[in-house]
Formats: C-alpha cells, structure tokens, sequence
C-alpha cells in the first residue's frame, strides 16, 4: 500500500507523544496538504502547471478519495497560489477526512483520554509506524548520503520544510543544519521538472521562506 504525499505530509506534522497536531504547523497545515494534493495530482499527470497556472488534463479518478475530491474542485487556467487559498477554505476540514482514511488504512487509529468513562479528549496514535519511519529514514537517507530522491519525495520534503516541521525529523540540532540547505535546495532537484520547481519556489515565498 502506498501513501500520498498529503499523507505523508500529516503523519509527520502529528506529534507522536501527544497524538495532535505539532504547534509549528497549525497554521500552514492545511494549505501544505493542499498543495500537497495538487503537485501529486500534476505528478501523475492529471494537471499541468504552466507558470503556475492550472490545466486540468484527465478527471478520471486517482482511487484516493481526497485526491479525487480536491480534482474534482480544480478549473483550468486558475492560479495556484489563489487555488490553494481558496480550497483550504472548502477543504478546512481535510485533517479530519485524513484521520478517516488513515484509520481506514490501519495507519492510524483513535484512542480516547477519558475520567470515569466520560471522555475528555481525543488522540491519533500511530497504529502502524511503518509508514512514517520509511518517511523518515528516507529523509535521513537524502540528506547523508546524497541518495536521489524521487519527484515525490522532492514534494514531500519541500513541503515538510514549508510547513515548518522538518525539525521534527531532524531532532538533532547539528543534523537539522545539514538537513535544511538539502530540503532548501531540493527544489532544483533534476529529477523534477522546471515547472514543478517553479511552483515549489513559489510555495516557498507562500509559506514565508
């Protein structure tokens, strides 16, 4: 079973101990997911990004019903950064719609702080951490040993960096230096495509880096 990168992008901005999400990326979480969904959506080619600007190609369904509900809002010859804004709008909810499919999935799964049977408080454990550390280690990978990355994994990485969370993979202070001029630089990864590069600086500037 593969993941997308949204949900890659949300395994790694929950906290692990607390099961919530991390503090750093309440506010930029949603519109990363959503970007997140359409650079997956131009990856396998059911948009272009010419200068930002979005040509929808093929409608056919992705079988991953986020994908294909964030699909289904797209219109041609919109602008990315305004495609964005507006669907993290319509899609205020897509954290909960990633709990579903993860627990779906058996990636994640509900638990329940409760005092005399009364529940207070809801958290998302990490049910199968498989997912997550293959992220990681991924991650680790690229940045120590100059592995190449695939052009999904230069989304997810960019993103992670967008989001201000990529010290949650990098705990050590000396490895996060390293591990932020590679998630900088990786947007002019060959292995990605000028237009896609183009639009993961534009994230950049969005995101405020």
């Amino acid at each position: 079973m593969k993941i997308s990168i949204a949900e890659g992008l949300y395994l790694i901005a929950l906290d692990d101990e607390e099961g919530r999400l991390l503090a750093a990326a309440e506010k930029s979480i949603v519109p990363g997911l959503i970007s997140a969904c359409i650079l997956e959506l131009h990856l396998q080619k059911k948009l272009d990004l010419n200068d930002n600007i979005i040509t929808v190609i093929d409608l056919t369904g992705t079988g991953n019903v986020i994908l294909d509900n964030v699909l289904k809002k797209l219109k041609s010859g919109s602008e990315l950064l305004e495609t964005i804004e507006h669907l993290s709008h319509q899609f205020k909810d897509i954290q909960e719609d990633l709990n579903q499919l993860l627990i779906q999935r058996g990636i994640l799964r509900k638990e329940a702080t409760k005092l005399m049977w009364i529940p207070l408080s809801e958290r998302m454990d990490n049910a199968n951490y498989a997912f997550e550390q293959q992220i990681r280690d991924s991650m680790f990978t690229i940045v120590f040993k100059s592995a190449k990355p695939t052009p999904g994994f230069v989304v997810l990485m960019s993103l992670i960096y967008d989001c201000h969370i990529l010290n949650e993979v990098f705990k050590d202070k000396d490895e996060l230096i390293d591990a932020v001029k590679v998630a900088k630089d990786i947007v002019d990864s060959p292995v990605i495509t000028e237009e896609l590069s183009k639009s993961l600086k534009t994230l950049k500037g969005f995101f405020g880096n």
